[in-house]
C-alpha cells in the first residue's frame, strides 16, 4: 500500500484565487449627512435664544417679562375665589395688633367688591377666598388720639397651581412710623372727631406691585433651569455637529423647547429643526467587494 502512495503527485502549492464578482453592497447610514451639521448649527443657535430668556428670568426688575407680569398672567382665567392670603402687619420691627386689613375681590357676576379682616395679637391677618392677580390692599392702623394712618399698595396674589385647587400667597407689611404720618393731611374727618392720614403706594407700585416671595425666588429658580437646559442642549448639539449625529441633534431640538425663548421663539425654531432632521436622507455607505475603500454617497 504504501509503494501505491509513493507514484501519487501532490498538489500543486499556489495560493487559491477568486475573481470578483464586482457586485458593491450599500449600507445606509442614519448619520454624517453634511445637512445635519447645518441643522445643528441652527440648534445651537436656538439654544442662545433659551440662554437668554433665562437670563431674561433671573433678572425680574430688568428684563422682557417680569414675576408681576407672569403670575398675573396665570391668573387670567382663574377661579374668582381661588386664592389665599395672609401675612403680618410691622410697624417698627413690632406686630399691629387690631389693624383693620381691607382687599379688593371680584364676585362671580363679575362686579367689585372687598373683603376685610383684623390682625390678632401677634399682628397677623388671613383671608380666605380672594381673588387671584392684581388688586388693591388698605391697611389702617387705629391710634388713641383718633388720628389715624392709613396705607394703601397694589399686591398681586397667587393663582392655583395645577396640582392645588387654591393659590396661597404670603406678603408682609411694615408701616411707617407715626411721625412719617404726621407730614400727611389728615382728612375724611367725621363727626367724633377723628380722621386718617394716608400715604399712598400706588403710584411707585404700579410697574412692581408687591408679591409673594417663594413665586418670586420660582421665578428665578424657572430662569436657571432654562439657562441649565439651553447649556445641556447646546452639548449635544456641538456634538451633533461634529459627528454629524441626527440622533444627538434631535435630542438637542427636544430639549431647547422648554427653554421656551422670548415670545417662545425656541420653542417654534426647535419643533421647525426637529421636522427638518427628518427630511434629511440617509447618507449610502458603498463597501466594494474587490476590498477597496468605503465609497460615501448622500
Amino acid at each position: 500500500m504504501s509503494e501505491l502512495l509513493e507514484d501519487v503527485v501532490a498538489l500543486p502549492e499556489e495560493e487559491p484565487v477568486f475573481k470578483s464578482s464586482g457586485v458593491a453592497f450599500e449600507i445606509k447610514s442614519e448619520d454624517g449627512h453634511p445637512v445635519l451639521r447645518m441643522i445643528g448649527i441652527f440648534v445651537f443657535i436656538i439654544c442662545g435664544l433659551g440662554i437668554a430668556n433665562g437670563l431674561d428670568f433671573i433678572t425680574p426688575e430688568s428684563g422682557l417679562v417680569r414675576p408681576h407680569e407672569w403670575i398675573n398672567g396665570m391668573a387670567n382665567g382663574a377661579p374668582f375665589d381661588s386664592a389665599e392670603f395672609e401675612g403680618v402687619v410691622y410697624s417698627g420691627g413690632e406686630p399691629i395688633v387690631n389693624a383693620t386689613v381691607v382687599i379688593g375681590i371680584s364676585l362671580e357676576d363679575g362686579t367689585l367688591s372687598q373683603m376685610e379682616n383684623q390682625t390678632d395679637e401677634n399682628g397677623k391677618f388671613f383671608f380666605s377666598g380672594a381673588t387671584p392677580g392684581l388688586t388693591a390692599i388698605k391697611i389702617t392702623r387705629w391710634n388713641a388720639d383718633d388720628m389715624h394712618d392709613v396705607v394703601l399698595h397694589r399686591i398681586i396674589l397667587n393663582p392655583p397651581s395645577p396640582m392645588e385647587s387654591k393659590g396661597f400667597s404670603t406678603i408682609n407689611f411694615d408701616l411707617p412710623n407715626t411721625n412719617e404720618f404726621q407730614k400727611e393731611d389728615c382728612g375724611n374727618e367725621n363727626l367724633n372727631g377723628s380722621c386718617f392720614r394716608e400715604i399712598n403706594y400706588h403710584p411707585e407700585e404700579m410697574e412692581f406691585p408687591l408679591i409673594d416671595e417663594s413665586a418670586a425666588g420660582m421665578y428665578i429658580m424657572v430662569g436657571w433651569g432654562m439657562i441649565g437646559l439651553s447649556l445641556i442642549s447646546s452639548g449635544f448639539a456641538f456634538l451633533g455637529i461634529k459627528k454629524g449625529s441626527r440622533g444627538m441633534i434631535q435630542t438637542s431640538c427636544v430639549l431647547v423647547f422648554f427653554t421656551a425663548g422670548h415670545y417662545y421663539s425656541a420653542c417654534l425654531f426647535s419643533i421647525m429643526a426637529l421636522a427638518l432632521t427628518f427630511t434629511v436622507p440617509r447618507k449610502s455607505i458603498i463597501l466594494d467587494a474587490e476590498g477597496r475603500h468605503p465609497i460615501h454617497s448622500p
